[in-house]
This record gives structure tokens, C-alpha cells and sequence, in this order.
């Protein structure tokens, strides 16, 4: 009985010992990810920029097609969207009293209302 008792502690201390490495080489994988992930980019690669303001999230995205995105942060229910077309470069955004101002990649400023996402001229 002895010899079983010793065999089991093995066997216990052994599978401890891979779940440690296992969760080494994972810690090590996500700070190598963490690294290489610039700021300002989503999980999926596109180029976002984002502004809290009054309870609202305004989020610019960039890809194909490039959105901007406002959202409710209590109920994180989407207000309204606003396609902006391709965007291969990185947002900004500016949000005003009832404007909300976006450039892409050095493009001229696009201005949205604040309330609907709809342009302004």
C-alpha cells in the first residue's frame, strides 16, 4: 500500500508540473501577441479610434467598409452607424456640442450629426 500511495503522489506532482509549463508558454504566446499588436488596433487588424462622450461611445473603424459607430454604454445598444466607405488608414475622431468630425488617413474631415450619424454639409 505504501508503494501505491508514493505512485499516486508522482503521478499528481507530474501532471502539476505540465500544467505550470502549459501555463508558462501561454502567458509567454499572449505578451509575444500583446507586442506585436499596435495600440489603436482591433482584435481582427482593422485601425479604430474611439471618444466617450456623455454616456455615448463614438468608434471609427477602418477597413472595408470603414463605419463609424455610436453606442448607448449603459444598455450597449447601437444608436446608429454610419458607413464611410473603404478605409485603409488610421481614424480620428472629434466629437463637438452636436457634431461629430472624422478623417481618414489624411482625407478631408468628414462631419456627422451628432444624434443620427448622418453627414453635415
Amino acid at each position: 500500500m505504501a508503494k501505491e500511495g508514493k505512485s499516486g503522489k508522482r503521478v499528481v506532482a507530474v501532471l502539476l508540473g505540465l500544467v505550470l509549463v502549459a501555463a508558462v508558454i501561454a502567458w509567454f504566446g499572449a505578451m509575444q501577441l500583446a507586442k506585436r499588436t499596435p495600440a489603436g488596433q482591433g482584435a481582427s487588424g482593422e485601425q479604430t479610434a474611439s471618444v466617450l462622450s456623455e454616456g455615448v461611445l463614438y468608434e471609427a473603424r477602418g477597413g472595408s467598409p470603414g463605419v463609424v459607430i455610436a453606442k448607448d454604454v449603459g444598455s450597449g445598444k447601437e444608436l446608429w452607424r454610419a458607413e464611410l466607405g473603404a478605409v485603409a488608414g488610421e481614424p480620428m475622431l472629434s466629437v463637438n456640442e452636436e457634431l461629430i468630425e472624422v478623417q481618414i488617413a489624411g482625407t478631408p474631415w468628414m462631419t456627422l450629426d451628432r444624434s443620427t450619424g448622418e453627414p453635415v454639409e
